[in-house]
């Protein structure tokens, strides 16, 4: 039976829109009709339409006009024969209507895939020439500020699409915050087609180089199992190290597959420790746990817990793992310089009042 811990991932500051779907346009326009051959007039009944060219009706010429002529009577004229049978109840009928002389009959509509978005062409209203300059360049977190203000329509109409490409640039280059909120849009399939292999490969290489939420998110891919069955063992390796650095969702389940002794030799000292951690952050839940595991130690071992989460200390995570440095004075620095405020009471060219 599989324990019951949580499996909610760490979320990323940056909101996911679901991007809306567009409905396709089938093209129904079929191919036109071919010139039809009709049959010759007085041929042999077994000559084939358009076989040879049509003969001259046998009509008597026209006498000379006299003085007031009386009309000519009407001459008969032989009816044709349809080559084509009564279709009037015919699904796909032929149209009655025949095309015109040289007529070339129209090619099938050929689909054209619509045109890729030009990802690396930023807009104007994005953000000013040090940002632009900095993201076609190649810088790191330049392409991660991108990928922000498209995940939040700041300045720019939001995008999931544009900011997962930015984000891919980024992630690249080896920035953990990228590599990490990329890996959740692969895994919910944001802006990118979902691929459970892919968020796995990229949580890893943030989780490498010490991302705690990457960490967590990791543990909980390999528990619900990444395309096959769990893997409790290695979500109980990444859940240890994402609570070692103080992510209280990974410190509730490990102190849940300790108790249980599920991807771990079960421990109650251990398990009580976690929960107790997770509790004084203030997670009631496991707070309630705590106590029931408590139930199943001896005065000695609770006490020897409860001394070993109280000297415990979390495992510092590196600046550049969890933050995107930014150059001094901002990505925006003419629009912070033109909306600065000054002091009430100074008047314009004139130095400010010293305090």
């Amino acid at each position: 039976m599989a324990p019951r811990f949580r499996r909610r991932r760490c979320r990323s500051s940056l909101p996911t829109r679901r991007p809306k779907r567009i409905p396709r346009l089938l093209n129904r326009r079929g191919r036109q009709p071919p010139p039809l051959a009709l049959p010759v007039p007085g041929a042999a009944a077994d000559t084939p339409p358009g076989a040879v060219p049509s003969q001259p009706l046998n009509i008597a010429p026209d006498a000379p006009p006299a003085q007031n002529p009386a009309p000519p009577p009407p001459t008969a004229v032989p009816e044709r024969q349809s080559a084509l049978p009564d279709t009037s109840d015919v699904t796909g009928a032929l149209p009655s209507r025949l095309p015109p002389p040289n007529f070339v009959p129209a090619q099938a509509p050929v689909q054209v895939p619509a045109p890729a978005i030009d990802t690396d062409k930023l807009p104007a209203i994005i953000g000013g020439p040090t940002l632009h300059a900095a993201a076609i360049a190649g810088d790191a977190a330049a392409e991660y500020e991108v990928a922000t203000r498209f995940a939040e329509g700041r300045g720019v109409a939001p995008s999931n699409e544009q900011s997962a490409h930015w984000l891919e640039h980024a992630a690249v280059q080896g920035s953990a915050p990228a590599q990490f909120r990329l890996g959740g849009l692969y895994e919910k399939g944001i802006g990118v087609k979902k691929d459970l292999a892919k968020a796995r490969d990229l949580y890893t290489a943030a989780a490498d180089k010490g991302n705690g939420k990457a960490m967590h998110n990791l543990a909980v891919l390999y528990a619900e199992g990444i395309n096959g069955p769990a893997d409790y063992k290695t979500a109980a390796h990444w859940f240890r190290k994402a609570a070692d650095r103080g992510v209280t969702d990974s410190q509730y389940n490990l102190a849940i597959l300790y108790a249980r002794g599920i991807g771990a030799d079960q421990n109650y000292a251990e398990s009580y420790k976690w929960f107790m951690l997770a509790a004084n952050h203030g997670d009631a839940d496991a707070a309630k746990k705590r106590d029931e595991v408590a139930t199943h130690l001896d005065p000695q071992s609770l006490e020897a817990a409860q001394a070993a989460a109280q000297k415990w200390t979390a495992t510092a995570q590196p600046d550049d793992a969890i933050n995107v440095k930014t150059p001094p004075g901002g990505w925006d620095p003419q629009a912070a310089k033109a909306a600065k405020p000054k002091p009430a009471g100074t008047k314009p060219g004139t130095p400010e009042a010293k305090l």
